[in-house]
C-alpha cells in the first residue's frame, strides 16, 4: 500500500487551465453560424485545437489519440497528389494524420460505412496510399462508424479528458503500483493501493496510465472502476 498523501496541489502549473494553441489544419471547417456545432477537441500532446468537420471525425480522433503509441494527431493535413485510374492527376485531403511514437505516419480517411461503400473509398484510399510520398505518410487507413464501437469512443473521451489535467506526482504513484502488480487487478484496487481513494483525480490518473500504455485492460469494454487491468509488458527490440 502506498503511503503517499492523497492531496491535490491545485495551485501547481499542471492544474491550471491552459488555452490551446490554434489548429494547424490546412483547411478549416466552415465556422459560419450554420455550422456552429462543429466539434472541437484539444490534442493533449501539444495542447492544440483539433477541429472536426463532423461528429464522426471527432469520434475517430478520440479513438486514435487514446492509442498508447500515438505521438501526435493532425486534422486536415496537406492535400496528397495522386493519379486516378484514368491517369488524371488529382488531389485528396485526408481527414486525419496519425503520427506514431515509432515515427510511422498514417493518413486516415473518415466516412460513414454506407457512404464509403457506395463511393468505393476503400479502393481509392488503397490507390492513393500506393502513390504517397513516404515523407507525408507510410500508409493509409479508412475508418468508418463500423470501426468505432460506443465503448471505444467513450474510453477515448475519458482518456482525452484525463490528459487535459495531468499530474506527474499522481501519475508516478499509479506507475509505482502498476510496476508491483503480479497478475490483474481492478482499477478500484489500484486507486486504493495508490492511496487515491476518494481523490477527485484518482480514476482519471489510472485512465491516463491506460492511455500511456502503463496499464492494459484484460478485456474490451468501458473503462470503469470494476475493469481489470494488468501491467504492460514492454519488449525490447529483437
Amino acid at each position: 500500500m502506498s503511503t503517499h498523501p492523497a492531496t491535490l496541489a491545485s495551485d501547481e502549473p499542471a492544474h491550471r487551465w491552459r488555452a490551446p494553441s490554434r489548429s494547424v489544419a490546412t483547411r478549416r471547417p466552415d465556422e459560419s453560424p450554420r455550422w456552429s456545432g462543429r466539434p472541437i477537441l484539444v490534442e493533449p500532446n501539444d495542447n492544440r485545437e483539433l477541429l472536426g468537420e463532423s461528429e464522426l471525425e471527432a469520434k475517430a480522433a478520440l479513438i486514435l489519440m487514446a492509442r498508447p503509441d500515438c505521438a501526435r494527431l493532425f486534422e486536415q493535413p496537406a492535400p496528397v497528389p495522386y493519379r486516378d485510374r484514368e491517369g488524371i492527376t488529382r488531389k485528396h485531403t485526408f481527414d486525419l494524420l496519425l503520427v506514431l511514437k515509432s515515427g510511422r505516419r498514417i493518413a486516415v480517411a473518415v466516412k460513414p460505412k454506407a457512404i464509403a461503400e457506395k463511393l468505393g473509398l476503400k479502393a481509392l484510399v488503397t490507390l492513393i496510399a500506393r502513390q504517397m510520398d513516404p515523407a507525408f505518410a507510410n500508409g493509409a487507413l479508412l475508418m468508418t462508424d463500423a470501426m468505432m464501437p460506443r465503448e471505444d469512443v467513450q474510453n477515448g473521451r475519458l482518456i482525452h479528458d484525463a490528459r487535459r489535467l495531468p499530474d506527474p506526482a499522481l501519475d508516478a504513484w499509479v506507475r509505482e503500483v502498476a510496476e508491483g502488480l503480479n497478475g490483474a487487478s481492478t482499477i478500484a484496487c489500484i486507486v486504493r493501493a495508490a492511496n487515491l481513494e476518494g481523490h477527485d483525480q484518482g480514476f482519471y490518473t489510472v485512465a491516463r496510465a491506460i492511455g500511456d500504455g502503463v496499464l492494459v485492460p484484460t478485456r474490451r469494454g468501458l473503462i470503469d472502476p470494476d475493469m481489470t487491468v494488468r501491467r504492460a509488458v514492454h519488449r525490447g527490440p529483437p
